[in-house]
């Protein structure tokens, strides 16, 4: 290790990369915790020398009680004795997880780094470690992994940055105790119920007992894998080209590649096609579909993507237009198909705890709150906002959150009540109108068409 004080090497580390350069505007993302604590503390020592603006943020997950009450005053308090300037957002990570069928962790994470990321105008600065980066390389090798995940957390990536990735928790926890800077503690990160939480208390310590420079190492060779994997990207980009036609492109060129370099372009063609973050099962259907014996052949991939085979041509094949779905009268209880083959709805009476597969195409709505008349769907509209457990949204941003693709916005019922928004059939309903266990229901039920 160097000698040099922590600062020192920070700054190194920062102008290596290019994480920060004169006149950036840097939020540092401040949970409280040792880490965070001390990401913005070296950013305070440093903004002079390297030239940015420096500001924080902190997200109340609307979890662990007055414990996470005390980590925002901790906050507060911390950036008004520092003069740096703090944002806070709040969330509803157990509704927002029940919602969306997630589990508590990853619905946390999802608001977070939502909300930090509208909150910060410029880079957004993280306080991820070295111990944090193996701890992410072993999940992704139990979880399974191809070159992409051998690399680990990027140093930066848009306007997220890094600047702690090549230091280990213990520095940090020194440089605090050496400048006497206070930090609290989340007691949830002592629990094990998690995997990461589980491979911190229980892996990590017998590899750093075979090798104590174990994260050091794991560092070195996650950088090896990063380097390697933009090259192959360069090289895939260049094959891509290669085999482009006017409108496509060439089956045969593409099967001519090397089946290493021809998953990465696979891989980057479906990335273009508009498929986020493609699985190794697409690139398969994908592969398979260019060795398909039929001369015309099609593929539909997760959120509407669509590609055919023609020839020795692979086409992308935009989703057949259809038009927006009309206002349409529902009949209350009965079954009602929908113009457009867009589909049909059924409604009965019923017990809502008599039906228990209840989910965004379902919706079992208080028998006792309204009558069987005026009940509608129709197409979305501009200016339409659905009421969530989290408060109101525009349903465009529901419908762009779920990452629906545009073809698809105008299909969806919007199921209103005498011109009251009740849900969205796909994105869920107001809990305002929600059936309890064992209360009266209708029960109105979306079957959308088949493909």
């Amino acid at each position: 290790m160097r000698n040099e004080p922590l600062p020192a090497r920070v700054l190194d580390a920062i102008r290596a990369e290019g994480l920060i350069v004169p006149g950036d505007d840097v939020t540092a993302a401040l949970s409280g915790g040792a880490d965070s604590v001390a990401l913005l503390a070296l950013l305070r020592e440093l903004r002079a020398e390297l030239g940015f603006t420096l500001r924080a943020a902190h997200f109340h997950h609307g979890i662990r009680g007055a414990e996470a009450d005390r980590d925002e005053a901790f906050c507060r308090d911390l950036c008004a004795q520092w003069a740096i300037p703090l944002t806070v957002g709040r969330g509803d990570a157990p509704a927002y997880a029940a919602e969306h069928g997630m589990s508590l962790e990853t619905a946390a994470r999802t608001l977070r780094y939502d909300y930090l990321d509208r909150t910060a105008p410029g880079k957004l600065a993280t306080a991820h470690t070295a111990d944090d980066n193996a701890e992410t390389l072993l999940l992704h090798l139990i979880r399974g992994t191809g070159p992409r995940g051998l690399g680990g957390i990027p140093p930066k990536r848009g306007k997220l940055i890094r600047p702690l990735l090549g230091f280990e928790k213990r520095e940090l926890l020194d440089y605090l105790t050496q400048n006497g800077i206070p930090h609290v503690e989340d007691s949830t990160n002592e629990a094990d119920d998690g995997l990461r939480n589980r491979v911190r208390h229980r892996v990590m310590p017998l590899l750093t007992a075979e090798n104590p420079r174990f994260t050091a190492a794991v560092g070195r060779a996650m950088r090896l894998s990063r380097a390697e994997d933009a090259y192959l990207s360069r090289l895939a980009a260049e094959a891509a080209g290669a085999c482009r036609l006017e409108t496509g492109w060439s089956c045969a060129a593409l099967l001519d590649l090397d089946p290493v370099l021809r998953r990465r372009v696979l891989l980057s063609l479906l990335e273009e096609l508009g498929l986020e973050s493609p699985a190794a099962s697409n690139v398969a259907d994908l592969e398979a579909l260019l060795r398909s014996p039929k001369p015309s052949a099609a593929l539909i991939l997760p959120g509407g993507v669509r590609v055919c085979r023609s020839y020795n041509a692979l086409l992308p094949h935009p989703t057949e237009s259809r038009p927006e779905l009309p206002t349409c009268a529902l009949r209350v209880p009965g079954e009602t198909v929908l113009p457009g083959q867009a589909g049909k709805i059924t409604c009965f009476v019923t017990k809502s705890s008599d039906f228990s597969q209840k989910n965004v195409s379902t919706f079992l709505v208080k028998y006792d709150m309204i009558s069987t008349r005026g009940w509608t769907v129709r197409a979305r509209r501009p200016g339409d906002r659905l009421r969530r457990s989290g408060g109101t949204k525009a349903v465009k941003a529901l419908m762009i959150d779920r990452k629906l693709p545009v073809s698809l916005r105008g299909r969806l019922p919007v199921l209103l009540w005498e011109d009251r928004l009740i849900g969205v059939f796909g994105l869920g309903m107001d809990p305002a109108f929600a059936a309890s266990p064992g209360e009266d229901a209708l029960l109105f039920q979306f079957e959308p068409p088949a493909l």
